[in-house]
């Protein structure tokens, strides 16, 4: 049986294992399992930065969801209902996204502000309160150690999915 000892009790440290991939090491295991021909890493490089964009502009501009081959996943847009509520003990619950930009120049401004770290929040009348988020899905996945893999969004579908909000092109479905 594992103990822990009153030091290890203590460590507040996140014990995480971070094992990035990129293109250069996708490419070195492609070349090394493709028998049929040699495709150059440029060639290689170009075709994946194509359909990743493919992808994103199909999620960011037509709000689609995108199933993963090999049963790996799917992508989706959900939108939420943020709410203020109080709780028993008369705490204010405020669940609305924090606009840092505001905040900050708040802050730098009015020193009562910043040591009460008050913060100025979005509301979101453009999409009547609602906020969106992408969630990649793994229930039905088909791989082990499904609690270890994490997918993060890059900024430009982030960005590219904001645009489609405020221009009205993307709804969908509460969560």
């Amino acid at each position: 049986m594992l103990q822990m000892t009153k030091e290890e009790d203590n460590d507040k440290r996140s014990h995480r294992v971070k094992s990035d991939y990129g293109l250069s090491d996708y490419y070195k295991d492609f070349s090394e399992n493709n028998k049929e021909g040699v495709v150059d890493k440029n060639m290689y490089n170009s075709i994946i930065k194509e359909f990743n964009s493919h992808v994103r502009d199909r999620v960011s501009n037509k709000g689609a969801d995108y199933v993963f081959p090999k049963k790996i996943g799917f992508l989706e847009i959900k939108k939420i209902k943020p709410s203020v509520t109080i709780d028993k003990e008369g705490n204010v619950i405020n669940k609305l996204p924090i606009n840092w930009k505001a905040t900050r120049e708040l802050w730098r401004d009015n020193e009562s502000a910043r040591e009460k770290k008050t913060k100025i929040r979005f509301i979101n009348e453009h999409t009547k309160g609602y906020t969106f988020r992408l969630y990649y899905k793994k229930k039905r996945a088909n791989y082990k150690n499904k609690s270890v893999y994490r997918m993060q969004f890059n900024r430009e579908l982030k960005r590219q999915l904001s645009k489609s909000i405020f221009a009205g092109r993307i709804d969908a479905f509460l969560r």
